[in-house]
């Protein structure tokens, strides 16, 4: 007859410990900045600062998005559609990568506890949308070089310096967004913003074309008559 056991098993989940998912910290760099960040110095700033918190969410960056692709289309420029595009994607990759990696938001009193850290939302879309706005402003000749500089790199590192000294987001968080953003404003250059600029270069030239050929026949007929 089999031998009895007396408690000596288990059952097979009871050792079990349920599935987490990693949740990862800030580094020391982190760490440091937002020791410097913190300084009372630096209320008045972040004051000053604090309405770029709205614009920075996607229904502040998508709407301006749209406001900008309208904008083009009523003075018949192109480009519209690489902007909106940054823009979508700018919140919708950023939240896919959150669902990915789980990193803790800095912590501070009377705030809940959240792991969404990584990368900066407002950081990733305002860098997405100004990249790609600056790009298309600039080859449809509606602004010159330094003004598209400054909006492809000053808007992003003033929303990105935002975002650390209000204590939402480590420095890294706002790294990850801007290389993000820059890549996803690149790619909707290089596949939506070029092509419609290569039409819109093809339209000026066309009409270019028309201007002189007109100007040649009344020069023609002017000559036929004297």
């Amino acid at each position: 007859m089999a031998p009895h056991s007396h408690g000596h098993q288990q059952p097979a989940t009871s050792n079990q410990q349920p599935a987490t998912r990693m949740v990862h910290g800030p580094t020391n760099f982190d760490k440091r900045v937002r020791r410097v960040a913190q300084r009372p110095a630096l209320d008045g700033i972040r004051t000053l600062m604090s309405p770029l918190f709205p614009l920075g969410l996607p229904g502040g960056y998508i709407t301006m998005a749209y406001a900008a692709a309208y904008w083009l289309r009523r003075r018949g420029r192109h480009g519209g559609p690489a902007i909106v595009t940054a823009a979508w994607l700018g919140w919708l990759v950023h939240r896919a990568v959150k669902i990915g990696y789980r990193r803790e938001r800095p912590l501070r009193p009377d705030v809940p506890r959240r792991t969404d850290s990584f990368p900066s939302g407002h950081t990733t879309g305002t860098t997405a949308l100004a990249s790609t706005a600056a790009l298309v402003l600039h080859r449809e000749r509606l602004i010159s070089m330094p003004a598209a500089v400054a909006i492809g790199v000053g808007a992003p590192a003033i929303m990105g310096a935002y975002r650390v000294i209000a204590d939402d987001h480590w420095t890294t968080d706002v790294f990850g967004g801007w290389m993000l953003g820059a890549a996803i404003g690149l790619a909707c250059n290089a596949a939506l913003g070029m092509s419609s600029s290569a039409a819109s270069n093809a339209v000026r030239a066309a009409e270019s074309s028309s201007r002189f050929a007109r100007r040649h026949a009344r020069r023609e007929r002017f000559a036929s008559t004297t």
